[in-house]
């Protein structure tokens, strides 16, 4: 999540030119994974976890994965929006050196040039995954918030080109723009358009009515898929057509509400009606941006989907 003001703390005071760079993640480590399996042979499938922006503090440009509050906000993640993957595949976390929420109000030059880091450490996460540890399973990548911008640039950049992409079941971006931009750039990248389709990328993001413009992570051209018909026709998908969203408790105990919330395409975004909107509210974002319930309010939707195309792809010849 990011709050997407101009902060004058220390940090978001240096140039970005000053800032630490912290070590990089040294994939070969336990150290630099929040998450990998026990036993990798207990499901058929894997999934790959891209977590979103837990720094957003004063202290750092760069996140370093040795700071223990960080790793602990990065798997609460894990426990949380992860979650709706739970039960389906063998889940596979790497931690990297995401860029302070700030960077993102930095000129696109310089913020490019920090977000670079956590892209890179993300790479070769990846590819050190594949190259040990899927062992040519299908696999998953699933992100949120910062983990899908930068799940998106590296998909710009690589995809099409690895020579694995007929083993990938789903990315879901969520919390992020894929724009059709994105798409003219590397037409290697496909959406998702039907709930069992494989290979397709997911993008959606949450908003009331009406404020799709306060919400700064939905992009000119922004393509949407619905996460309740997983379809990008723009017509209403009812609330009875929600399985259930999922709010979580700061002991991460949870509560699942059935039927919460209806779904649209409109204007870039994803308007919802939810029944109660104060369970909403965020500190990081204006009224009506729901970025932070991007899973919450699809969260069985999301279950039940990536079951559906895990299931769509295994049952197809390969």
């Amino acid at each position: 999540m990011y709050a997407f003001e101009v902060s004058e703390s220390k940090s978001a005071g240096k140039s970005h030119a000053s800032a630490d760079v912290p070590p990089a993640p040294d994939y070969e480590h336990d150290a630099s994974w929040l998450a990998r399996p026990k036993d990798p042979d207990q499901f058929a499938v894997d999934i790959v976890w891209i977590y979103p922006t837990v720094l957003y503090d004063e202290s750092a440009w760069l996140m370093d994965i040795t700071r223990k509050d960080l790793i602990a906000g990065a798997q609460e993640t894990v426990a949380t929006e992860a979650h709706s993957f739970s039960g389906l595949a063998n889940l596979y976390a790497p931690l990297y050196r995401q860029m302070n929420l700030s960077g993102f109000n930095l000129p696109k030059e310089q913020r490019d040039a920090l977000a670079a880091y956590g892209e890179e450490d993300v790479r070769r996460a990846l590819k050190y995954y594949l190259d040990h540890h899927n062992n040519r399973r299908p696999f998953i990548i699933a992100a949120h918030s910062q983990g899908s911008y930068v799940l998106t640039q590296l998909a710009l950049d690589h995809w099409g080109k690895i020579g694995l992409e007929d083993r990938m079941i789903a990315a879901y971006a969520i919390g992020w723009s894929i724009t059709a931009d994105d798409l003219k750039a590397n037409p290697k990248i496909t959406i998702c358009d039907e709930p069992h389709q494989t290979g397709c990328f997911i993008s959606y993001n949450s908003v009331a009515a009406g404020h799709q413009k306060d919400a700064p992570m939905i992009l000119p051209g922004a393509v949407v898929v619905n996460p309740l018909t997983w379809t990008r026709d723009e017509t209403l998908a009812p609330a009875s057509l929600n399985r259930g969203s999922t709010f979580f408790n700061k002991d991460q105990s949870s509560k699942t509400l059935p039927h919460f919330t209806s779904a649209q395409i409109a204007d870039g975004g994803l308007v919802v009606t939810p029944k109660d909107p104060s369970l909403l509210a965020s500190p990081f974002f204006p009224a009506g941006v729901y970025h932070s319930y991007d899973y919450s309010l699809f969260f069985e939707n999301i279950r039940a989907n990536a079951a559906q195309r895990i299931e769509a792809y295994l049952s197809r010849p390969h």
